[in-house]
């Protein structure tokens, strides 16, 4: 039956089935193969997979990133940004990594991330003298920034799939997410002073004051949502729903770019979005259901445990899986599937789950810049006017650092763990 199950999953792949109806297929095939579970366990399972309070912050966070985009929240971070760090040498692209970390911090999408910041920096560069192709890799692998610093979509499903405590995984998420920033700062650096990329423009304390000021009640939004969890006075669905009613407020009040007009498209667009990402969740849930009565996970731990013989190669494996998966499939689809199957190894080798949910989210965002499926990639490379293939070299040095940053959060647990630990006491 489990073989059953990936063969047609895999087919459905090839067919260009989307990912969404080929889990379908591929676990309603496998039940009637089976024969041993009835077929009304799908519907069951497709309703009761995302009866979840913890799940609730998923679409609360998709509506609060409608609001975020359409309120000129992405714009003011950006002219901040660069008021803080445009003096350096490679200033814009500093800006722009930037940016990234403060945006990371309220929609928690890479997605989102690369097109609020890119739209904005990324035409923004090129008249400031940086190449097209260095702007867009910038973009591209400073934006998944958005999936590691909370709020992470993607760490929500981990959380969701494997009961860890998302206040821990949103701690165990800000010192990688910050020296993410810092080493892709460093390689912007080092490419704009051999190349002499960019225009450095002197640094005005009088503009900074007055940037902060504008942008004050934007920077307000992820110290809401991230010490409001932090510090116990929300649960991360409470502060899904605290930073939409906040945001609207912001948008629609202080910055009166949202107008009351707006909010019929912005929740229609939320809803289609929302709709997408519960039916995908629900269908996880079916394909995760049968791979459980076959005892995938469990087995394939087994396996795992009695063939590495130590964490360390276990870790190793899990970034290759990443690299390998990140090609194929885009990271928050990966996160669904292989939770269950690597989870249960990871427990059997003693890694922590906040641990090991850090180490598998960061290795899979890795897959935002691979091609040929890699959106932020993908959608950066539109924006700046350059195809997928230009972008193959300029994105190698930025990827690189990348790898290694997972690498090391990999094999120092103590970078995703030392908030959480003080949390925990």
């Amino acid at each position: 039956m489990s073989e059953v199950l990936f063969l047609t999953f895999g087919l459905c792949l090839l067919l260009s089935m989307p990912v969404v109806f080929s889990l379908l297929v591929a676990s309603i095939t496998a039940i009637l193969w089976g024969g041993s579970v009835p077929l009304t366990i799908v519907a069951h399972k497709l309703v009761s997979g995302i009866d979840s309070y913890p799940l609730l912050a998923i679409p609360l966070f998709i509506v609060f990133g409608e609001v975020v985009n359409k309120g000129g929240i992405g714009r003011r971070i950006v002219d901040f940004s660069q008021a803080l760090v445009g003096s350096f040498r490679g200033g814009l692209a500093h800006a722009n990594v930037t940016a990234s970390m403060f945006f990371g911090g309220i929609s928690g999408s890479a997605t989102a991330d690369s097109a609020a910041i890119g739209s904005v920096l990324i035409p923004a560069m090129k008249r400031g003298g940086y190449p097209a192709t260095f702007s867009v890799a910038v973009t591209a692998t400073s934006s998944i920034i958005g999936i590691i610093i909370p709020p992470s979509v993607d760490l929500i499903l981990y959380g969701w799939l494997t009961d860890t405590p998302m206040d821990e995984l949103f701690a165990g998420g800000l010192l990688p997410g910050v020296l993410i920033g810092g080493a892709l700062m460093v390689v912007s650096y080092v490419l704009s002073a051999r190349h002499g990329y960019g225009i450095r423009q002197p640094f005005s304390l009088p503009e900074l004051v007055r940037r902060t000021g504008d942008t004050f009640p934007a920077l307000l939004m992820p110290l809401i949502i991230i010490g409001g969890i932090l510090g116990g006075v929300f649960t991360v669905t409470e502060a899904a729903a605290a930073s939409v009613v906040y945001g609207l407020l912001v948008t629609w009040l202080y910055y009166r770019e949202l107008k009351f007009a707006d909010l019929p498209t912005l929740f229609s667009d939320a809803a289609k979005t929302i709709g997408q990402v519960m039916f995908l969740l629900g269908t996880a849930k079916v394909f995760a259901y049968v791979m459980t009565i076959e005892q995938v996970p469990l087995h394939l731990s087994q396996a795992l445990f009695e063939a590495l013989p130590s964490t360390g190669f276990f870790a190793l494996n899990v970034i290759l899986i990443c690299l390998v998966v990140g090609l194929f499939l885009t990271p928050a689809i990966a996160t669904i599937i292989l939770t269950p199957i690597l989870f249960p190894a990871a427990m059997e080798f003693g890694v922590d789950p906040v641990h090991f949910g850090l180490m598998l989210v960061s290795g899979l965002a890795l897959g935002h810049v691979t091609p040929p499926v890699g959106l932020t990639l993908l959608l950066t490379s539109s924006i700046g006017g350059v195809s997928v293939g230009q972008m193959l070299r300029p994105l190698l040095p930025f990827f690189l650092m990348l790898v290694a940053i997972v690498l090391v959060i990999a094999y120092v647990p103590a970078i995703t763990l030392f908030i959480p630990d003080l949390m925990r006491g």
